[in-house]
């Protein structure tokens, strides 16, 4: 990391957002001309005494200024947080598979209470068509 990358992911960051330099300077709280200082590289983010550190200790500058390797730390997290998102996606999976066949369970049975009425309904109406034959033919005779 050094001021050059800091200064390209700076200017990234504000572009991606669609910032115009005074916009962003604004949000920051700054002066224009000082955040444009910045961008353009002219007022330095990571001291050359933080890179002389890393490079004496070996380990990345990175290190020094966030206190922690980002890879290492970041993957260690990023697992943890997969493990943790998949375990919930199963959990509402399972939840969901449970409520789906409970579902279908009380559809097959609202459909054979469906087919019960239907077959009382045509049954009712054999009886009451068999009411009126024989009141007709009473009237008949």
């Amino acid at each position: 990391m050094d001021n050059e990358s800091v200064k390209k992911n700076i200017m990234n960051l504000r572009l991606e957002r669609s910032l115009t330099q005074r916009q962003m300077a604004e949000e920051l709280g700054m002066a224009r001309n000082t955040y444009r200082s910045i961008e353009k590289g002219k007022t330095q983010m990571i001291s050359e005494t933080v890179m002389k550190v890393a490079e004496w200790a070996g380990v990345t500058p990175e290190e020094i200024v966030l206190g922690y390797l980002p890879s290492e730390s970041g993957s260690i997290q990023l697992k943890e947080a997969r493990e943790r998102f998949n375990k919930r996606v199963n959990e509402i999976t399972e939840e969901y598979e449970t409520r789906i066949a409970g579902l279908m369970k009380e559809i097959r049975m609202l459909n054979d209470l469906l087919k019960e009425k239907d077959d009382n309904i045509r049954n009712l109406k054999s009886i009451v068509a068999l009411i009126e034959k024989g009141q007709e033919q009473r009237k008949n005779d």
